[in-house]
């Protein structure tokens, strides 16, 4: 297939493949049957030629006929899904093995014996390291602080690598100790960042089962219901086997009319990640936050019709340097997501700027194409996201125009000529042609391009999603995809 950029000098990227697939309402009979989610994801070997993709569907069947006849009638659901992993590596049909990284599934089990939320993630590596994580979820929990206040709690166990089977731990009696922990809070006057550190601490220290001698890390998470802060957000704590304590706080404010040339409505979320080990009783007062936010956007200052990319860098400078606020001293970073309504960029679009304590500067600029016809297996439709991962601090005269590059995009697979190619092979054909497009430019300016195309179910009768991270590299490109 010839798609051939204005000619100049090329670079072929490198690139990372990931193929994701969700198989829905899977029934096992483990435990007198469940019903479980699938999510496979393929972590294929860098570069790897897209003619060795595997069939999903294939892949997609065993994973469906194992859990259908999982011969063990009662266990966790950890241990079923560490089963079928290394079911799926060892079988001889599919030979994965060879040409995988990683392959990792995620089982999202449907409330029964567990009666709330509640999935497991094993990944394996080609180097043999196992991992699993465990995560559940807990709705609407009164806490009886700042009046009262409802919150949806999220826990994570990311356990020890290679950990014994035996070591996996019932979650329902960690899920009740949880809920009593929190409507039986004794002070009411803590802020919501210190109850979720004392949540984590209570959950290593005080609670009967040894979490601290069989996890890497626990992480919890308040989804806090809009009250006393007026918005959402929620705060996230992270303690480590070597007693590392990480705080992230996130608050959304909903469509801020940003006082600009197009006047643009965004949803804007900042994220702010406290230096490790920082007591939470000394972070920043989030309402302060969000009000300086929402003045700076509604009264720019600047010129009106700076790129929103350069807007939501002047904001996160605002506010680490505001001395009302005093970031500067409490966080290793501070990230900003300005998500814009479509109005001049016509179709979603996203900027997220992250300043570190060091004084470092990355930008990421996200959009996504829906519905776009690929004569490809018939005719199929495709959403299509995108990530551009700017060099760090590079000059805001480098960013790039997202509407040219979306006309890029739709034009070259709304034109494609192979209708034979797997979307694996269409994807990275995309990738290799946006780098070779001099018009384009983004070999110069980009980290790293991300494209996700997202397949609606036709051909393949499954949600469907193949990824390629790509990253620049002195390899030359060749003349045609």
């Amino acid at each position: 297939m010839s798609h051939h950029p204005p000619s100049c000098t090329r670079n072929l990227p490198e690139q990372s493949n990931l193929v994701s697939f969700t198989l829905e309402d899977i029934f096992s009979p483990l435990d007198g049957g469940i019903v479980t989610d699938v999510t496979v994801t393929l972590d294929y070997i860098n570069d790897l030629k897209p003619n060795k993709f595997k069939d999903v569907i294939a892949i997609a069947n065993f994973t469906k006929e194992f859990l259908l006849n999982y011969p063990i009638p009662s266990g966790l659901y950890e241990v079923l899904n560490r089963d079928l992993t290394q079911e799926l590596l060892a079988s001889p049909k599919l030979k994965l093995s060879p040409i995988l990284e990683s392959l990792s599934i995620n089982l999202d089990v449907s409330p029964k014996i567990i009666p709330f939320e509640f999935n497991t993630t094993n990944t394996r590596t080609s180097s043999r390291d196992i991992n699993d994580i465990v995560s559940f979820e807990l709705e609407d929990i009164f806490l009886p602080v700042r009046g009262s206040s409802v919150t949806d709690v999220k826990i994570s166990f990311d356990f020890i690598n290679g950990i014994e089977s035996s070591a996996f731990i019932d979650v329902i009696p960690i899920a009740t100790y949880i809920e009593n922990f929190l409507i039986n809070y004794s002070n009411s006057d803590d802020s919501f960042e210190v109850i979720n550190s004392n949540l984590a601490d209570a959950l290593l220290n005080d609670y009967d089962q040894e979490l601290s001698s069989v996890l890497d890390s626990l992480t919890v998470n308040l989804d806090v219901e809009p009250g006393t802060i007026p918005f959402e957000f929620n705060t996230i704590t992270t303690r480590t086997s070597n007693s590392e304590a990480q705080d992230i706080v996130s608050l959304k404010l909903e469509n801020i009319q940003l006082q600009v040339e197009n006047s643009e409505v965004a949803d804007v979320t900042v994220n702010l990640d406290y230096t490790n080990g920082l007591d939470p009783a000394l972070f920043a007062d989030v309402i302060a936050i969000a009000n300086n936010v929402k003045d700076y956007l509604t009264n720019y200052p600047n010129n009106p019709n700076d790129f929103l990319e350069v807007i939501n860098r002047n904001l996160t400078e605002k506010l680490f340097t505001s001395s009302s606020l005093e970031l500067g001293s409490l966080l290793d970073s501070l990230s900003i997501e300005l998500d814009v309504s479509p109005k001049i960029i016509p179709f979603e679009f996203d900027s997220t700027t992250t300043r570190t304590a060091s004084g470092q500067v990355n930008d990421i600029v996200s959009f996504q194409l829906e519905d776009i016809l690929l004569p490809i297996d018939g005719t199929s439709i495709t959403d299509v996201a995108v990530s551009l991962d700017y060099v760090d601090g590079i000059n805001n005269s480098g960013f790039k125009d997202v509407t040219l590059i979306a006309n890029k995009i739709t034009d070259f697979l709304t034109n494609y000529s192979e209708p034979n190619n797997s979307f694996e092979r269409v994807n990275s054909n995309l990738t290799n042609s946006l780098f070779a497009d001099c018009s384009l430019g983004l070999s110069s300016v980009l980290d790293s391009l991300t494209i996700t195309l997202d397949v609606a179910p036709g051909t393949i009768p499954f949600p469907f999603n193949s990824t390629v991270i790509a990253t620049p590299s002195n390899i030359n490109l060749p003349t045609k995809f």
